[in-house]
């Protein structure tokens, strides 16, 4: 298992995703599912330094875990956010094109496509927990 922090900052992203990459490409990962982590990650961090609204400035950092098992990729990812369970969200139209689509721009819609998104729960600390699994 690979445990990584991310700022909640757009730029913190790629350094993140290189490392989770090499995981993933260590762990036999195929690059299409590299490509959706990739995505799944981007699109939840995106997400919280756009919308996230936390108690403290800067924000703690997201803890993002990853393991993969045979053929599947299990990711958690932490934030101290206010409480946000994905899975209450209603799906919104995707962008025309690809072209007009921004980081973060695609959302949860974007993710559904892409992974499942397996459990939430607010933790005793007050921090969220989502699970989601990418095949």
């Amino acid at each position: 298992m690979l445990e990584v922090e991310i700022a909640i900052d757009l730029a913190a992203l790629e350094p993140a995703q290189a490392r989770i990459e090499a995981y993933l490409a260590a762990s036999g990962a195929p690059s299409a599912q590299q490509l959706r982590v990739r995505l799944v990650v981007e699109e939840l961090i995106a997400n919280l330094v756009m919308h996230g609204r936390f108690a403290t400035v800067p924000p703690p950092p997201a803890r993002v875990s990853v393991r993969r098992e045979d053929a599947l990729v299990t990711l958690y990812i932490e934030d101290a956010a206010a409480p946000f369970d994905p899975r209450g969200t209603r799906p919104v139209m995707p962008p025309q094109s690809i072209e007009s689509m921004i980081i973060g721009g695609a959302g949860l819609t974007l993710l559904r496509r892409v992974a499942e998104i397996h459990g939430y729960m607010r933790n005793a600390a007050g921090w969220n927990r989502a699970e989601l699994r990418v095949g």
